[in-house]
C-alpha cells in the first residue's frame, strides 16, 4: 500500500496508490523550507528527494478547496510549480469520518490528474520525519505561521473567527463618540466574536489531546497555535433599542469602514437588527399602486458614495450601464431601478421590519404579489417583512400564515415589528381571506373587512 490512497475530488478514498508520496516515503532527506502566501492561503513547504511537498492552510476559511488552492499556486508560480511542489496537502476545518476529533487532510499531486485524495497525520509524518503543524481556524494568524518552524512551540494567538474578523468594529468602535449605540454595539459583538472563538477552540483542542492520548492520529500533528487566555468576562448584549439605533446609525454611512462592519453583520446573523428585512421588487407598471409608489422616489445623489444600503442592491447584479439608484423619501430607504425604459423594469427594494408611523392600518392592498399597507394618513408602505421569512398570499403555505399574523398585528400596533418565527399565530378567519385571494389582479380589503375576518 502506497503512503496515501487516491480518492475522487471529493476525497472518497478508492484505495488506488499515490505514486510521488509513496517514493517520497523512501526517501529519508527531508528539509523544511519556510512559508509563502498565495492569495488567502498560507503554503509551508518542504524539500524532499522527490521535490516540494506543500502543507496549506486557508486565511479565508476553514475549508479549503483543493481545486481553488491549485488555481492560487499556479497564478503564483505558472508553468514552474510542478518543479516548485510535486504534492500540496490541503489542511481542512472539516473531520475525519473514523476519527471525529482530528482534522482532515486532502492532497493532490500537480503533475497528475488535479484529483484529491485523503491522507492521515501520520502518512504525512512519516513524509516529513517529523509531526506536521495544524492551525485551527480561529488560530490563523499568518505572522504566527510564517514564523513557524519544526520543533517550535505553539504560538499564543488571540482567537479570532476568518470568517468573521472583527478588525472593522474595534476600529469603527475606536472613532465613534462616548455613548455612542454603534460604539456599544461594535465593542460587543468583537468581544462576543472573540469569547466564542475561545470557547469554540479550547473544546476542539481538548477533543484532539483526547484522541492523541489514545494513540489516534492526532497523535501525528502538532499545535501551530493555542489561544491566548481571556482576561474579561462574557460581554453583556446591549439591549435591542441600542442595538437597532448602532444599526440604524452604521447602515446610513457611506464610508468603507461601515461597509465592512456591514459585511459582518451579514455573515453573524444576516443583518436581524437593522431596520431593514427583505430585499423585494416591484414592477412600477404592475398597477396603479406601484405606479404610486414609484412615482415618489427621487434620484439618488450620484456625487457621492453609496451607503451601506445603497452598496447592498448595487452588489445584487446591477447592470452599471443602465441601473439607477433611487430614494424613497418616506420609507427613507434606497431604491434601484433596473432595466428603467423597458419591458422588464424592476424596482428594487428593501421592506422595514417596523413602518416608522403612528397612523392606524386603512387597508391592505395585494397586487401582482405584492403586499402594501396603507395608513389612514393616506400614505403608501410595503408590508413589513424579516429576511428569510417572506409574506404572501393566495395559497395555503407559510408566506400566508406570516402575512396573515402580520396584519393581526398590525390592526392593533402599526408600528409592531415583522413577523417572527416563534409568533403565534394568527386567527383562522384572516388567514382562510389571504389564501383566497387572488394573485393576479389588486385586491383591497379595509381596515373593516380585515377585523370582520379576524373576528368570523
Amino acid at each position: 500500500m502506497g503512503l496515501f490512497t487516491r480518492g475522487a475530488a471529493d476525497g472518497d478514498n478508492d484505495g488506488t496508490p499515490g505514486q510521488w508520496v509513496a517514493q517520497a516515503a523512501e526517501d529519508g532527506e527531508v528539509a523544511f523550507d519556510g512559508a509563502e502566501f498565495a492569495d488567502g492561503y498560507a503554503v509551508l513547504r518542504w524539500e524532499t528527494g522527490q521535490g516540494g511537498l506543500a502543507l496549506v492552510h486557508s486565511l479565508i476559511d476553514g475549508n479549503a478547496n483543493s481545486g481553488a488552492v491549485d488555481r492560487a499556486l499556479r497564478r503564483r508560480h505558472g508553468e514552474h510549480l510542478a518543479r516548485q511542489y510535486a504534492c500540496v496537502v490541503v489542511a481542512q476545518t472539516g473531520t475525519q469520518v473514523t476519527q471525529p476529533y482530528v482534522p482532515r487532510l486532502l492532497a493532490y499531486d500537480t503533475d497528475g490528474t488535479g484529483t484529491s485524495y485523503e491522507t492521515t497525520w501520520a502518512q504525512l509524518a512519516a513524509v516529513l520525519g517529523h509531526p506536521a503543524p495544524y492551525w485551527f481556524h480561529t488560530l490563523r494568524d499568518r505572522d504566527a505561521i510564517a514564523s513557524w518552524r519544526p520543533g517550535a512551540p505553539p504560538a499564543v494567538v488571540p482567537a479570532h473567527d476568518i470568517v468573521t474578523p472583527v478588525s472593522a468594529l474595534v476600529e469603527l468602535a475606536a472613532d465613534e463618540p462616548d455613548g455612542s449605540p454603534a460604539a456599544e454595539l461594535c465593542w460587543y459583538l468583537a468581544r462576543e466574536v472573540r469569547r466564542r472563538g475561545h470557547a469554540s477552540v479550547t473544546h476542539n483542542i481538548a477533543e484532539l489531546r483526547e484522541n492523541a492520548a489514545e494513540g489516534g492520529d492526532g497523535a501525528h500533528l502538532v499545535l501551530g497555535a493555542v489561544p491566548a487566555p481571556l482576561s474579561r468576562p462574557a460581554p453583556k448584549e446591549p439591549p435591542e433599542l441600542v442595538r437597532r439605533a448602532g444599526w440604524l446609525s452604521i447602515t446610513e454611512r457611506r464610508d468603507v469602514l461601515a461597509h465592512r462592519v456591514a459585511d459582518f453583520a451579514q455573515r453573524w446573523d444576516g443583518g436581524q437588527d437593522w431596520h431593514t428585512g427583505a430585499v423585494t421588487s416591484v414592477s412600477p407598471g404592475a398597477c396603479t399602486i406601484a405606479h404610486e409608489w414609484a412615482q415618489r422616489l427621487e434620484p439618488a445623489d450620484a456625487h457621492q458614495p453609496p451607503t451601506v444600503l445603497e452598496k447592498g442592491l448595487l452588489d445584487n447584479g446591477r447592470d452599471a450601464d443602465t441601473d439607477v439608484l433611487l430614494h424613497d423619501p418616506v420609507a427613507g430607504i434606497p431604491v434601484l431601478h433596473s432595466a428603467p425604459g423597458t419591458r422588464s423594469a424592476r424596482l428594487f427594494t428593501y421592506t422595514l421590519q417596523r413602518l416608522p408611523t403612528s397612523s392606524p392600518l386603512a387597508a391592505l392592498v395585494l397586487s401582482h404579489g405584492v403586499s402594501w399597507i396603507r395608513t389612514q394618513d393616506g400614505t403608501l408602505w410595503l408590508a413589513p417583512e424579516r429576511d428569510g421569512w417572506g409574506i404572501g398570499f393566495g395559497y395555503s403555505g407559510n408566506g400566508c400564515l406570516t402575512l396573515a399574523r402580520l396584519v393581526d398585528v398590525l390592526l392593533d400596533d402599526i408600528s409592531a415589528p415583522a413577523v417572527r418565527p416563534d409568533d403565534p399565530e394568527a386567527r383562522r378567519g384572516l388567514f382562510d381571506l389571504l389564501r383566497r385571494t387572488p394573485t393576479d389582479g389588486t385586491t383591497a380589503y379595509t381596515r373593516e373587512q380585515l377585523l370582520a375576518a379576524g373576528a368570523g
